[in-house]
């Protein structure tokens, strides 16, 4: 039974990939198919209050920052405590942001009049014009007022951001130059005068990556050749492309130059460290350096997770949005989510020769990991131009390429390593480590997310034990952990 169990497993690792990029492909295309401009037709049919208004935004402005913030004076009916006052931005017919303006407010009840930020983001447009709109929502009724209108010129604001394209693009430049094509050319070389072990007769040749089919192996060899062949790689593609379509629909890069420089340049940037780190982990282990092959069919595999995940995560989030729990989302749903399509890529060499130990299963696993950071990164420095100067781009970059690069890496490396142990203890169905491995990885992924949860729960407390503890115990912990056991498999290889 369980022979069959590991026969079947790359067909049910392809029927879960398939659901997940079926209900992925249905929520990317759902505002195409619903319209995007629901926001505008739900506020403009909203009742209006003499006593609810507000005042403060002029008709044009010309920022050299962005985004571009101004101060409203928002007079209302007296508040209770349950009640909510909120801004909602829009730039051509879609909604950009949205304004909390009691969160900094502490105790509101009784109040008539505050003061609210409406934050107008650069959209990769010289000139954009935005619309704002205040909305209450109380028990004596809910009420919008506006819109507000203002036209923003962010023609200073682009010369700075051309500035920065062209230092960033000769920065990015040198790295590929100097260090990623290097790099992998002595991988390829390495590759080249490394033994591996052979099942059959050729089963690293480059007739066998051509011709997988072909090859002299049984079924599952041919399987496994398969799935580390360009075929395989191109089906995976395949399933890229409608992320990348995606990235570039949202950001529609097709507007300007700006939107297309910022496109190319947060693809590139965010692929340096993801390389370094599949490098890094590859080389270290230098008695039983893994078949390049199965290494771009894994971070192809993590990159295409990426797509599966989008899915699951936005329908499970929006039931937690409509109960009222959204700030839970990022810690109990896209955890378990996409560890268990990152996870299930290492399933498919479960069986596989090469993967007979616990340091294969981190290596495997942290492949799969950095392939889904590659395509989380861009699509979060694809984003963030588009509300914040490019200063605040560049810290998002250190912030998630530098400080927490690893993150996707260890939690898969988690699900592989666990798969790992019961291969080396010869278990008939090591693919069982998945129901271990996964909620494992999936509790360090929920610690690393829980920052927002924590401080709306506890406030500053929050922050302290997040930045303090959590991060520094659970990452970089887990990432020192991680690295001993490595070592330790290594080290005790004969």
């Amino acid at each position: 039974m369980l022979g069959g169990l590991n026969k079947a497993l790359p067909f049910l690792v392809g029927l879960l990939a398939v659901s997940g990029i079926f209900l992925s492909l249905l929520v990317m295309a759902l505002p195409l198919i619903v319209g995007e401009g629901l926001g505008l037709i739900e506020l403009g049919e909203m009742p209006r209050s003499e006593d609810f208004s507000a005042e403060g935004l002029p008709g044009s402005a010309s920022p050299a920052d962005s985004p571009y913030i101004a101060e409203l004076r928002i007079s209302t009916p007296p508040l209770e405590s349950t009640d909510s006052v909120a801004l909602r931005i829009f730039g051509e017919g879609k909604e950009l942001g949205e304004v909390d303006c009691l969160g900094g407010v502490g105790a509101w009840e009784g109040i008539e009049e505050l003061h609210c930020n409406a934050t107008m983001p650069y959209n990769y447009q010289d000139v954009e014009d935005y619309s704002v709109y205040a909305v209450l929502l109380g028990e004596g009724g809910e009420y919008a007022y506006g819109p507000m209108e203002v036209r923003v010129d962010w023609g200073v604001y682009e010369d700075n951001f051309w500035g920065f394209a062209g230092n960033a693009s000769i920065c990015i430049g040198g790295a590929f130059l100097l260090l990623i094509f290097p790099l992998a050319l002595a991988a390829w070389w390495m590759a080249g005068r490394h033994r591996h072990h052979e099942e059959y007769e050729g089963e690293y040749s480059i007739s066998t990556l051509l011709s997988p089919f072909s090859s002299k192996g049984d079924g599952r060899q041919r399987v496994h050749a398969a799935l580390s062949s360009p075929y395989f790689w191109g089906i995976e593609l395949l399933g890229i492309l409608f992320v990348v379509f995606y990235l570039m629909a949202a950001g529609e890069i097709w507007k300007s130059w700006a939107a297309l420089a910022a496109f190319a340049i947060s693809g590139l940037v965010a692929f340096i460290i993801p390389f370094l780190w599949c490098f890094a982990w590859w080389y270290a282990d230098y008695k039983e350096r893994e078949p390049i092959r199965i290494l771009v069919t894994l971070f192809l595999w993590g990159m295409l997770s990426a797509l599966m995940a989008i899915g699951v995560n936005s329908a499970l989030g929006a039931v937690f949005a409509l109960v009222g729990l959204g700030f839970l989302g990022a810690f109990l749903v896209a955890p378990p989510v996409e560890e268990l399509f990152k996870g299930s890529g290492l399933l498919l060499f479960a069986s596989h020769h090469e993967f007979d130990s616990v340091e294969d299963g981190i290596v495997f696993g942290f492949t799969i990991g950095m392939g889904f950071a590659f395509i989380e990164n861009w699509l979060y420095l694809m984003d963030n131009p588009m509300g914040a100067d490019v200063w605040s781009w560049l810290s998002l970059f250190l912030l998630r390429s530098v400080m927490f690069s690893a993150n996707h890496g260890l939690y898969a490396a988690i699900t592989g390593a666990a798969i790992g142990i019961l291969i080396e203890r010869k278990f008939a169905f090591p693919g069982l480590g998945l129901l271990v491995g996964v909620p494992v990885a999936a509790l360090f992924h929920a610690v690393h997310n829980s920052g927002e949860m924590l401080i709306s729960l506890m406030g500053l407390g929050g922050m302290v034990v997040y930045c303090c503890l959590l991060i520094p115990l659970f990452n970089y912990g887990g990432l020192i952990l991680l690295a001993f056991l490595f070592a330790r498999a290594i080290l005790s290889k004969r």
